[in-house]
């Protein structure tokens, strides 16, 4: 379970957009292959939902709004609903929302303020603890 020989990397050496630590954007932010932000941006970000569409969430960088992309690597704030194939949270990364993931890594020391719902096949099955029978 813990073997990191099997763990699925996500490929960042080919970024496509870069957003600079000193850029702040009011608005939505589209891309189709990869991007990194290290900046502020206030409204959702969404990338390609295709095998190739990468984000990575820097250490400096805070996203006020939702996130979709097809792996999404957080190490900074996220400050809405994310929505992954593949998610991995870093140490450090600060996650308040709603994930909605496939496949997961959660790295010790990272926070998560929200509900994690694995999808399965198209459809969102959240991870709560069964109701008891009165």
């Amino acid at each position: 379970m813990f073997n990191r020989s099997s763990r699925t990397a996500v490929q960042t050496e080919t970024l496509a957009t870069l957003i600079d630590a000193s850029v702040q954007i009011k608005g939505e932010v589209t891309f189709e292959k990869s991007a990194r932000i290290d900046g502020m941006v206030t409204g959702n970000v969404t990338g390609s939902s295709s095998k190739g569409g990468t984000l990575i969430v820097g250490a400096t960088s805070t996203i006020k709004g939702r996130v979709s992309c097809h792996s999404v690597v957080v190490l900074g704030r996220v400050q809405g609903d994310i929505e992954a194939t593949q998610l991995e949270i870093r140490a450090g990364a600060v996650i308040d929302g709603d994930i909605f993931y496939d496949v997961v890594e959660i790295h010790q020391g990272s926070s998560i303020n929200g509900r994690m719902v694995r999808r399965g096949g198209g459809s969102a099955e959240a991870t709560e603890a069964p109701k008891k029978k009165t």
